[in-house]
């Protein structure tokens, strides 16, 4: 299996109406093709996670937002593993990871888009490098418990 290296952006922003469309109006505005929004919220704040590209385009706009008071941002490497769709197919990759001793921060999934492709399951993990070895190098998904077709 080979997984796929992208860059996340987390930006943060304030609970308010428009955070999140300004955001991804500035993208669009800079040719940005979005691959994947993910939010979340603690408190009073907003987290949206954005993998687009051009890559370089969307740090701009990041840097952007950040002169303008939006943030902070965080770029991180994330690993992104296409998945079957069938059940289980996510805890079999959480524990690839726990058999290795390699923290999961988070994960979310990437559906496959109008039946085209595999869904992509994201990763961000405590030691990004090591993980993405140890899933090129996993016997994948062979094996996997309470899978017929894999015997």
């Amino acid at each position: 299996m080979t997984p796929r290296e992208f860059t996340e952006f987390s930006i943060y922003l304030q609970q308010r109406p428009g955070e999140l469309a300004g955001v991804l109006d500035a993208a669009q505005l800079a040719g940005v093709e979005i691959h994947s929004v993910s939010t979340a919220e603690h408190l009073d704040r907003g987290c949206v996670r954005i993998i687009g590209t051009p890559e370089e385009a969307l740090r701009m706009v990041c840097e952007r937002l950040v002169e303008s008071g939006v943030g902070p941002v965080v770029e991180s490497p994330v690993m992104a593993v296409e998945i079957d769709n069938r059940p289980g197919a996510v805890r079999d990759l959480a524990l690839l990871m726990a058999d290795h001793k390699v923290n999961v921060r988070y994960c979310y999934i990437i559906p496959a888009i109008a039946g085209k492709g595999s869904a992509l399951c994201v990763f961000r993990l405590d030691e990004h490098d090591r993980a993405m070895d140890i899933v090129r190098n996993a016997d994948w998904p062979t094996g996997v418990a309470g899978d017929e077709s894999a015997a």
